[in-house]
């Protein structure tokens, strides 16, 4: 929505002659897709043909067009290529909303995920706790937004950001496929702020793979009661998704790694649940057979309880630099982005708050919008 309203408010988007093209490896296309249902506007997601079964279902029903790419989900080049490649042959029937350089992707986060968490953290916290940390993985970085506001009201709080250890690319400028959809392409956004992280952690995909089971399989579930996690808390497991597990594993070996204790809150979210990978649990069931209580307990200590403080990166300031610079690359070697704007990210100190800090503005462009073609009225009267 930060990215669409954005464009339809400031004449750049035209539903009446244009698509939304959204292109993704996972949530973004579909919240896309979803938004521009609801505002009336015409869309096409761009995604790897390797993503789950359930995503293309999902799209096929809201009503959006689909474009299937080749690859798995840290194919993100040939999602561009395909975007080109669309771009040139319809013009500007299209436009390109692209969720890792559009600034309404960080700036939702900004504005919406951060003072949420610190509502929750406000209503929640007791007997002293502290907000330590903030923990999630890195798709757009979008989500990464929310740590920009949470530094300004928790400065001492310490952000990490999360990748698939098959996909090193923040850790060690590394590459590869993975099973975690939805994070891990290959690349650093543009619209992350490098500068603003703390720790980089790898989380190996065998993780959420096995936990998704153990979590959603009836003998994993039994077997969680068993060793004491309450049933309420087991009956909500199934909110899960792949990377949403991912988050757990992550926020749980950054805990380990500064040695919070039960007075120490750490921050992560839940971006999708398993009702989209039902197809995943069933290939792993063609692959390893039925879900019996001796495969629960080997997953709950070894994917869950066993959780180290391997593939972990303290970041000093260049180290940061180091996954910063990382953006040249993608960004002003492939798309066209300048290099002084990518120094600005680094050097300025006004850069991210111009770019996160305009819900405000934004609020009274869409008021002002709905008046102007008697929406507000209607609702109104």
């Amino acid at each position: 929505y930060g990215v669409l309203v954005d464009k339809l408010l400031s004449g750049q988007f035209d539903p009446t002659r244009q698509k939304a093209l959204w292109p993704s490896t996972g949530n973004y296309c579909r919240g896309g897709a979803f938004n521009s249902a609801l505002l009336g506007c015409p869309s096409i997601a761009v995604l790897p043909e390797e993503m789950s079964r359930e995503r293309f279902e999902w799209l096929e029903k809201i009503g959006s067009e689909v474009v299937k790419t080749p690859g798995c989900e840290s194919n993100v080049k040939e999602i561009y290529d395909k975007t080109k490649e669309l771009k040139e042959q319809r013009g500007d029937e299209i436009l390109v909303l692209n969720q890792f350089e559009e600034f309404g992707n960080p700036l939702w986060h900004y504005a919406i995920t951060g003072p949420a968490m610190e509502e929750v953290f406000g209503q929640e916290s007791k007997n002293q706790e502290k907000f330590r940390g903030l923990f999630l993985t890195q798709g757009s970085a979008g989500t990464l937004g929310a740590g920009d506001y949470l530094r300004k009201q928790f400065p001492l709080i310490k952000i990490a950001a999360g990748e698939a250890l098959q996909c090193p690319t923040l850790l060690r400028n590394g590459y590869g496929g993975h099973r975690i959809e939805g994070i891990g392409d290959k690349h650093v956004p543009w619209v992350h702020n490098i500068k603003n992280m703390d720790m980089v952690i790898a989380i190996d995909d065998e993780v959420p793979m096995r936990l998704l089971r153990l979590f959603n399989e009836e003998e994993g579930q039994k077997y969680l009661i068993q060793e004491g996690v309450p049933q309420d808390i087991v009956e909500k497991l199934p909110l899960l998704g792949i990377s949403s597990i991912a988050n757990i594993a992550g926020a749980i070996k950054m805990a380990k790694y500064y040695e919070w204790t039960e007075k120490d809150v750490v921050f992560t979210l839940s971006t999708d649940s398993a009702a989209m990978y039902g197809s995943r649990i069933e290939e792993d069931r063609e692959k390893r057979g039925d879900y019996t209580k001796t495969k629960a307990a080997i997953d709950f200590e070894r994917y869950l309880r066993a959780l180290n403080k391997d593939d972990i990166l303290e970041l000093t300031y260049y180290e940061k630099r180091r996954i910063h610079n990382l953006k040249y690359f993608t960004w002003v070697e492939q798309q066209g982005k300048s290099v002084e704007e990518l120094d600005e990210q680094w050097y300025s100190e006004e850069y991210w708050d111009k770019k996160l800090n305009r819900a405000d503005e934004l609020d009274e462009q869409i008021e002002e919008f709905n008046r102007a073609v008697g929406i507000l009225d209607k609702m109104l009267s």
